[in-house]
């Protein structure tokens, strides 16, 4: 049975404090052949919901569809998703429109204990139905395709690591490894400019033997804008045709000036008790602290002395220079001019640690 590696877990657990409306935003992207021509489009729908009784959720609508050929296929996918990326709901639609067409629904339910999954296949006139059942204590870091969309545009914002292990669900819907590898930094050429990226890759291992793993490289850019993506062996290629703009953030208003109330606490009795109370606690603190330093009468013997002595004009500029060696946090080596100048200013007989 695979399973996500713990330190895996913990990264996707980390994701959870993000701010939602960072990833509310529409990709779209237009699908191309090598030649350059237009086959396609790839668009991506991102917005907040409410599922039942569960909140602030996440509605996810991916919607692809190309031409080769002449023939039309596409994928669909409609899915609920929690802050936490649980997938409580998702309807993956996968079509070819042949002569006898095919269709294939993969609808996914979060039940109490299980993950209930019920794919119906159509080729022409045949149906098939078949239900399966995951219990949920065995799909810890389960990432379904439309979880996978806001994973990566949360990957781009929140300092990817070089491998991430998780699971998801293989092309029979069966538990599977599904792993994310960064790609770094890219230069993306679109309408005449360089747009640097983040690369992306994922990869969908496979539960039957002897069957290469389905990878998807995505590139994004700073904010979690899809630029450009493509599945790993395929000739079509996905490109965004509009330069991302930068993210736009709602301009608050000024704040406002609130008049400066006077408080006349002097005629308010529990202002004045509180007033006097506090002188009384600041008075003994004062008289605490001179008790437990002596020296500090010492040195104030001595800045009187200097006083005497220098006969300053501004006696609170002078002790400001006089105290300045004293104080351990001074920087400004403007305030140390007794030591630096040799002005004769007697000394004091204790030094302070």
């Amino acid at each position: 049975m695979p399973s996500a590696e713990n330190s895996s877990l913990e990264y996707l657990r980390s994701l959870v404090s993000y701010d939602i409306n960072s990833i509310l935003y529409d990709d779209t992207l237009v699908c191309s052949l090598p030649n350059n021509t237009e086959v396609g489009s790839f668009e991506v729908k991102i917005s907040k919901t409410n599922y039942g009784d569960l909140h602030d959720c996440i509605q996810v609508v991916a919607n692809s569809q190309a031409t080769i050929d002449n023939v039309l296929c596409g994928t669909t996918v409609r899915a609920v998703v929690t802050r936490e990326l649980v997938t409580v709901q998702q309807e993956h639609t996968e079509y070819v429109k042949l002569p006898n067409p095919i269709t294939r629904i993969v609808d996914f339910i979060s039940e109490s204990t299980d993950y209930v999954i019920t794919i119906n296949n159509e080729e022409g006139k045949k149906k098939t139905t078949e239900t399966k059942r995951i219990p949920k204590n065995q799909a810890h870091g389960l990432i379904l395709e439309g979880a996978n969309l806001i994973l990566q545009r949360l990957m781009v914002q929140r300092n990817m690591p070089e491998k991430v292990t998780l699971l998801s669900l293989d092309s029979s819907s069966e538990l599977c490894l599904n792993v994310y590898t960064s790609l770094g930094p890219q230069q993306i050429h679109i309408n005449g400019k360089d747009i640097e990226a983040w690369g992306i890759q994922r990869q969908i291992f496979e539960t039957k033997p002897n069957v290469l793993p389905v990878a998807w490289q995505s590139y994004l850019n700073i904010d979690g804008r899809l630029i450009s993506r493509y599945q790993v062996g395929s000739p079509i290629k996905m490109k965004t045709q509009t330069l991302p703009t930068a993210e736009e953030f709602d301009e608050y208003l000024p704040k406002p000036e609130i008049p400066k109330r006077n408080l006349k606490w002097e005629d308010d009795l529990e202002l004045r008790s509180k007033f006097l109370d506090r002188r009384e606690e600041l008075i003994d603190d004062y008289k605490s602290y001179i008790y437990h330093h002596p020296d500090i009468t010492a040195l104030v013997s001595d800045f009187l002395q200097s006083v005497l002595i220098m006969k300053p004009e501004n006696v609170i500029d002078y002790a400001t220079e006089f105290f300045a060696p004293f104080n351990s946090q001074t920087a400004d080596r403007s305030l140390f001019r007794f030591a630096d100048e040799k002005i004769p200013v007697p000394k004091p007989n204790l030094s302070l640690q």
